[in-house]
């Protein structure tokens, strides 16, 4: 057989790993520190979401036709290569211990996924892991530049870091193709590096994650060394073998500008995926709309499932790896909240795809989200609105913002409306305002909001549950009446609840509010939630402040959409990034 190119690799867990299932399934396996241990007549397979080879998305994104699956096993024991597509499973090529196993044409065979099925004849079996290979050439060579923005996260960061650094060197077809930069923020961070360690440290002002993005693909894009770039963020737990199967799939590519996304798996549950993509409608109020939500890649039917290609408009930036080429442009200058959505729609979101075993975990977003996210989320988005979509206008804007406007006033979340408006305002104030912004001093002071923050909750609280949902009806009235009964302030003592309700942290509890005077917004998973209470003169302060911005909005909106797209390439320049990053500190 000719020269084996790796495509991706099959890894047994450390012993540890809470959620083995997601490389192998076995009902008595065991994993220790030499791999995956089979008894006599025990049975491993790998059709699992790390574990299988996507064919359907490898015969349509590249050149790829040729497949050979090779595991390092000692004892003696059968292998299996089983394919699995729209007609079943089926075994496709089958040895003993020591001998590759082939799919001639991945265009012919009849699967959309491959995997590998390890039956022992003896005791003592051991599978330390394996290999999917091809004897098809590189399609182009594959540079990657890793850009890390941190701030104050060295818990995460320095394993992150150390993880790239074992990738780089323990992978033959990494070594010297990856180098690591890492923008630090905190301006603090002290990693204990080998002096062969291809990583670079820079200190930067805290500009945020779209200051520290745009640091690392100004550098790599002077540089001119990267074929590609993958930005990542400083809070993850990353999946190293994300890197090699995603330099392996680039390289193959047959399109230039193919993307690649790394889904977002849940930190507190290891298997249950996040996001894998995301739309964006910017005519609704809720324009996020995550792809692959809340799925338990545990589930057989979640990975050898049919292959379906599945668009989507942006990549979220905690792992997403685009080519330089595609990265002409600059980051806006938006600090958090909007950077990776704005970059995107504009480059990169139409060419993105993601692949099985390229993620990262983190820690639920539910408990990131504040009343400052809030301001960065109303202002951010109505700057991305403006700038990529020609049929968006005041309207579309005016009713997310009405809209999500009033269901933090009439929910009781008075400190989440109060930074909305305060973020609407900024908006309104025009580009170059914008571009005066010093991010930093202002993130000080946006972030020192102490309302409608989660922290451990108290036994009494725990105790509470959540309050029963309603049938959807009686939800459509509690909307209905929250106008005119004013957030509930109007309702009568006789009918207004004696106790706490309870509702889930992120959702805006309108119809609870009208009855209840105080809700427990509280995680569904963790012990973690906040209390708030109806507030009539803040319920009265904020109704105006929202009418009155909204006015604004619709006298001024069509000369804030000519001046900021007239203004965005001055925002986004090199210039101006250089200026913000030379700024004293």
């Amino acid at each position: 057989m000719t020269q084996l190119n790796l495509l991706s690799r099959i890894n047994i867990p450390a012993p540890d790993f809470s959620e083995p299932s997601l490389y192998f399934r076995s009902p008595s396996a065991s994993v220790d520190v030499d791999g995956l241990v089979l008894g006599s007549g025990q049975r491993v397979t790998f059709d699992t979401s790390f574990g299988v080879l996507p064919i359907g998305q490898w015969r349509s994104l590249t050149a790829v036709r040729h497949v050979v699956a090779t595991l390092d096993i000692t004892g003696n024991a059968l292998i299996e290569l089983i394919g699995a597509g729209a007609h079943g499973e089926f075994v496709i090529d089958s040895a003993t211990s020591g001998t590759a196993l082939e799919c001639t044409d991945i265009t012919t065979c009849g699967a959309d996924v491959l995997y590998v099925a390890v039956s022992a004849l003896e005791a003592g079996v051991v599978v330390r892991g394996g290999r999917w290979s091809t004897t098809d050439e590189f399609v182009r060579e594959v540079r990657l530049g890793v850009a890390i923005t941190t701030f104050n996260r060295q818990e995460y960061v320095l394993k992150t870091i150390d993880r790239l650094i074992d990738i780089e060197s323990s992978v033959p077809e990494l070594n010297g193709n990856v180098k690591v930069l890492v923008v630090d923020n905190a301006r603090n961070l002290q990693p204990s590096l080998p002096s062969s360690a291809p990583v670079q440290l820079l200190h930067n002002p805290n500009l945020g994650g779209a200051g520290g993005f745009a640091r690392g693909i100004m550098e790599y894009r002077s540089a001119g060394w990267s074929t590609h770039v993958v930005l990542m963020d400083d809070d993850i737990l990353l999946e190293p073998e994300s890197i090699v199967r995603t330099v392996q799939l680039l390289k193959f590519a047959t399109s230039p500008d193919l993307c690649v996304h790394g889904a977002m798996l849940s930190e507190e549950r290891p298997w249950m995926q996040f996001e894998a993509g995301s739309m964006y409608k910017f005519k609704s109020i809720y324009p996020l709309r995550a792809l692959g939500r809340f799925i338990d890649l545990r589930e057989r039917s979640e990975v050898l499932g049919e292959y379906k290609p599945e668009q989507f408009d942006y990549s979220a930036w905690w792992f997403t790896v685009f080519p330089m080429h595609l990265a002409k442009e600059n980051p806006l200058p938006v600090f958090v909240r909007g950077d990776d959505v704005a970059f995107g729609l504009m480059h990169t979101g139409k060419t993105t795809v993601t692949m099985n075993g390229i993620v990262v975990w983190h820690a639920d977003f539910a408990l990131k989200n504040n009343p400052s996210s809030l301001y960065y989320e109303i202002r951010n988005f109505a700057l991305i609105d403006t700038l990529v979509f020609d049929n968006h206008h005041w309207w579309h804007l005016a009713m997310r913002y009405v809209g999500f406007g009033f269901r933090n006033v009439y929910s009781h979340r008075y400190a989440s409306a109060d930074y909305m408006v305060r973020g609407m305002k900024q908006f309104l104030e025009g580009p170059e305002a914008w571009k005066k912004i010093d991010h930093a001093a202002l993130h000080d002071e946006i972030r020192m909001v102490n309302e409608e923050k989660a922290s451990p909750l108290s036994d009494e609280q725990k105790a509470l549950g959540f309050t029963a949902p309603r049938p959807k009806i009686v939800r459509l009235i509690g909307y209905i009446l929250a106008v005119p009964t004013m957030g509930g302030h109007l309702v009568p003592p006789f009918l207004r609840a004696r106790v706490s309700g309870v509702a889930q942290i992120d959702v805006r509890a309108v119809g609870l509010a009208i009855r209840h005077k105080e809700i427990l917004y509280r995680h569904p998973r963790i012990d973690e939630g906040f209390v708030v209470s109806r507030d009539w003169q803040r319920v009265r302060v904020l109704q105006r402040e929202v009418f009155t911005t909204t006015w604004r909005l619709i006298r001024t909106y069509k000369k804030l959409k000519r001046d900021y797209r007239a203004q965005y390439p001055s925002m986004v320049s090199d210039a101006a990034w250089q200026a913000r990053f030379n700024q004293p500190v």
